[in-house]
């Protein structure tokens, strides 16, 4: 009998047990959130009043979602039309991508970036001004560092001004990806895996992160890639230039690219049909 109503004890000690973790689990696994915006000023949604702080980390995505050409040309959409164009002829994804880049990046260097909004660069001034960590992460590559951040501080947007750590940092060997001035320039490297690398060679650890992008993959990957997180992660998969995009053929410009590279000819003309 006395063994009996230890062994019940014992039982009802462990579902006390098991149930409290279950309740501390589901109080500090903080839920994903991924949502569609459209407006830039709706990340404030997700900031509760007493986030704005360092340890809240803002990440924003580059192209056509804080920035982007004047016209099409350079653009993301017309990167990979122009892609899709050369492997309709044969070319593999990672040739067409050896083709594309030096043109792309011939264009980036005759070429000024303007807001994607208006209230852009305000936005991510604002949040710096508040203390919070903000910081951009770009899938451009290496060769287009110094470039991309004078187009940004063309535009008013220094990334250095609460980024988490100074110093340039590098990740992988061949091709490798970059973070200097606040900026993480992925390139042939996963976002998510560029960003937890930085993490652990910085030993950061933020209490909340929003991410802004204007590709649905690159939230999933930055998600998964912190799965193994206690904190908080919303994911804002930005649609402003989707109409855009949506609607651009390379026929359109087509005069334009011309003129482009007659004014800037390249060594090898890029032949796509």
């Amino acid at each position: 009998m006395k063994h009996m109503k230890l062994y019940k004890s014992l039982l009802a000690a462990l579902c006390l047990s098991i149930g409290l973790y279950f309740v501390y689990s589901w109080l500090t696994n903080a839920p994903d959130i991924i949502v569609e915006s459209k407006n830039i000023t709706e990340i404030y949604t997700y900031i509760k009043p007493n986030e704005y702080n360092k340890d809240l980390l803002v990440i924003f995505d580059i192209d056509n979602t804080i920035a982007k050409p004047p016209t099409n040309l350079g653009s993301d959409q017309w990167f990979y039309a122009m892609k899709k164009k050369l492997e309709e002829i044969g070319k593999s994804d990672q040739e067409s991508i050896d083709l594309l880049l030096p043109h792309y990046i011939q264009i980036q260097h005759h070429t000024w970036l303007i807001p994607v909004e208006k209230d852009t660069v305000q936005v991510i001034n604002n949040l710096q001004k508040k203390g919070v960590s903000v910081i951009a992460l770009t899938a451009r590559s290496l060769e287009l560092t110094q470039r991309t951040i004078e187009q940004l501080h063309h535009l008013g947007i220094y990334f250095t001004k609460t980024d988490p750590h100074e110093c340039p940092l590098k990740y992988g060997d061949k091709k490798p990806g970059l973070y200097i001035d606040g900026i993480i320039f992925s390139g042939n490297y996963d976002k998510g895996e560029m960003l937890v690398n930085w993490f652990k060679q910085i030993k950061y650890r933020p209490k909340k992160i929003i991410f802004i992008d204007d590709k649905l993959k690159n939230i999933h990957s930055v998600e998964k890639a912190l799965h193994n997180r206690d904190y908080p992660f919303i994911g804002i998969r930005y649609g402003y230039t989707d109409e855009q995009a949506r609607n651009f053929s390379l026929e359109s410009i087509a005069d334009e690219q011309k003129q482009f590279f007659t004014e800037h000819p390249f060594v090898k003309p890029l032949l796509v049909p």
